[in-house]
Order: structure tokens, then C-alpha cells, then sequence
């Protein structure tokens, strides 16, 4: 297994990754459809380039991703990194693949000196197990207040 970096290069597997989440668990999947045209721009514009998926490539196919992002609070020099997305696909679990695409996100978040990381974390067993079997974290059930623009 290798871990890339999401760029215009590999978006066609990335694209296919999708595909094939969406058709094995489209519950789990935030989106309703896949925007091929969309994923391409976004891979260029510049509004993006704060975000970084890596993706979990075996035998020249995505098997799974993080993607997280960069942020930082002015008033106290606090800096965090919110991981919106990890997913496996359910024939690679279970085989170290989240771990990995975890451990490379924290060597990043090292080299960037980032403080903590959090996520909104999945409740399904699965998710339960392996968050769980993460070292020196803490789980909290925060309240979120959300406003569509």
C-alpha cells in the first residue's frame, strides 16, 4: 500500500474510489451524488488547497481516505486540525489502512506543529472500535450549533 496526496493526478482514482462507497454504503456517504466536474475543479482552486485528502492507494485503486484541514486561532496562537472525513472501503478493514492514513495525517500535523485534532466521530460499531483503540484521547458528546448559508 502507498499513501498520495489527492491532486489532479490521481482524481480518476479517487472518482472511482467513490463510485464504489457510494453503490456498497450510501448511508454512510455525505453527499447524494458524486459531482465528478466539481471534485475536478476543486482539486485546482485555490479555496481548496487548505484541505488534503490523502488517499490509501493498493493495486493502483483508492481504498480508502482522510481528508482534514489546517486552522488556527489568532487571539492564542492555538493550532488545530479538524479531520472531516476517514472511510475505508469495507473490504479493506480491519487491515490497519485507517491507522496508516492516521498516522501519516498526524506526522503532518507535526511538521505544521498543530497543538490537537478533532473530528465529529461516526457512531456505528466499527467507528466505536477503532477510535477506542486510539492512545491518549478524549470523547466528549459537544453540541453543535450549524447554519446553512
Amino acid at each position: 500500500m502507498k499513501i498520495e496526496r489527492l491532486t489532479e493526478n490521481n482524481v480518476d482514482l479517487y472518482l472511482e474510489y467513490l463510485k464504489k462507497a457510494m453503490s456498497l454504503e450510501p448511508n454512510l456517504m455525505v453527499a447524494e451524488y458524486i459531482d465528478e466536474i466539481g471534485i475536478r475543479n476543486r482539486v485546482r482552486d485555490d479555496f481548496y488547497m487548505n484541505t488534503t485528502s490523502l488517499l490509501a492507494i493498493v493495486d493502483n485503486s483508492v481504498v480508502g481516505r482522510i481528508e482534514y484541514h489546517f486552522y488556527g486561532c489568532m487571539q492564542d496562537g492555538y493550532r488545530m486540525a479538524y479531520v472531516d472525513w476517514i472511510y475505508v472501503l469495507p473490504e479493506f478493514r480491519h487491515q490497519g489502512i485507517a491507522r496508516q492514513l492516521f498516522e501519516e495525517f498526524e506526522k503532518d500535523c507535526i511538521k505544521n506543529r498543530i497543538n490537537q485534532f478533532y473530528l465529529i466521530r461516526a457512531t456505528n460499531s466499527n467507528a466505536d472500535k477503532f477510535y477506542c483503540s486510539f492512545e491518549s484521547v478524549s470523547f466528549s458528546e459537544a453540541p453543535l450549533l450549524r447554519k446553512d448559508l
